[in-house]
């Protein structure tokens, strides 16, 4: 308590700092970040939406080109006066790694449930998570401090844009009775799907039906084939190995973002949910209440977590 009374009296001066926040209506792949100067620690943001009360803040951390892995990582949030910051708190970041990386090799989870480890090097292995919370909306400096393995404590330092309410769908909401296109509307899986291959499991229910059925859901919002972010992930290969484990007991939903790319129109049910950045991961109750949602990366273990508390026992 005594070392957190003294943070509270630290004040920082925010110059030249980058806001996170993207533009009102524009659906982004990722919030990167780009540093002043290429030798800089940069902080690669893939929560672009961020509220009142406790936060979910994802993101990476490149270093002279080259992402960071299992750093030890730590956020400072400061109130801001002005371009003076005076610090609230501080919150450590954990680092989680990926489970569709292997060997600096991207993993395709394929429809038929096999794994396959394809000539596609990725050095985005993991992503950090810290907890953070905001008192109240408006721009609110962050910090973050990373100390790699072998190495000195870099620190970048950035504002962000904090919104009274979300404006996606909120947690203990019900989620939008979305009737959205499914295997049955189309006469080609890829004019909904831009996974190569498409995974017809993904596309089976809308996600109306289920919510009628009384079926628990997991839905993703992505773009696979223009997620150009090197931090928006393979999500869709992330939720594809809950598969097994949930497929029978979980309705598993994937929602392109573009209805026309080529026009930039998003699809009907992006705009239900009111999305402005991608990807997204929702988890829906059986009574069709938003139990968790993930902006951005997120790992297996993360969301069948959040399946777990929604799920009655075996």
């Amino acid at each position: 308590m005594r070392r957190l009374l003294s943070f509270r009296v630290l004040v920082l001066v925010f110059l030249g700092s980058v806001a996170a926040a993207p533009g009102a209506g524009r659906v982004t792949a990722g919030a990167e970040l780009s540093p002043q100067a290429s030798e800089a620690l940069q902080v690669l943001i893939t929560t672009a939406e961020l509220v009142v009360g406790q936060n979910r803040f994802a993101f990476g951390l490149l270093k002279e080109h080259q992402l960071l892995e299992d750093a030890h990582a730590v956020v400072r949030v400061y109130a801001l006066e002005g371009q003076q910051g005076q610090l609230q708190t501080e919150v450590p970041a954990s680092y989680a790694r990926l489970e569709v990386v292997e060997q600096g090799n991207r993993v395709h989870v394929h429809p038929d449930g096999t794994r396959h480890v394809h000539n596609e090097e990725t050095d985005m292995r993991g992503i950090y998570v810290a907890q953070v919370p905001f008192e109240r909306p408006g721009t609110w400096g962050l910090e973050v401090l990373a100390t790699p393995g072998n190495g000195s404590t870099e620190v970048s330092r950035f504002t962000v844009k904090v919104l009274k309410a979300p404006r996606t769908p909120a947690l203990g909401t019900p989620a939008p009775r979305s009737h959205n296109l499914i295997a049955s509307d189309v006469p080609d899986l890829r004019h909904i799907d831009t996974s190569d291959p498409p995974d017809p499991r993904l596309h089976q229910v809308r996600i109306a039906d289920a919510i009628t059925q009384g079926k628990p859901q997991v839905i993703v919002f992505a773009t696979p084939k223009f997620c150009t972010s090197r931090v928006c992930g393979p999500v869709v290969d992330v939720v594809r190995l809950l598969l097994p484990t949930y497929g029978n007991r979980v309705v598993f939903a994937h929602q392109e973002i573009w209805q026309d790319f080529a026009t930039q129109r998003v699809s009907p049910t992006v705009e239900e949910w009111h999305l402005h950045s991608e990807p997204w991961i929702f988890v829906v109750d059986g009574q069709g209440i938003i139990r968790a949602k993930f902006e951005g990366l997120t790992t297996a273990r993360d969301i069948a977590v959040a399946l777990q508390q929604i799920l009655e026992p075996r």
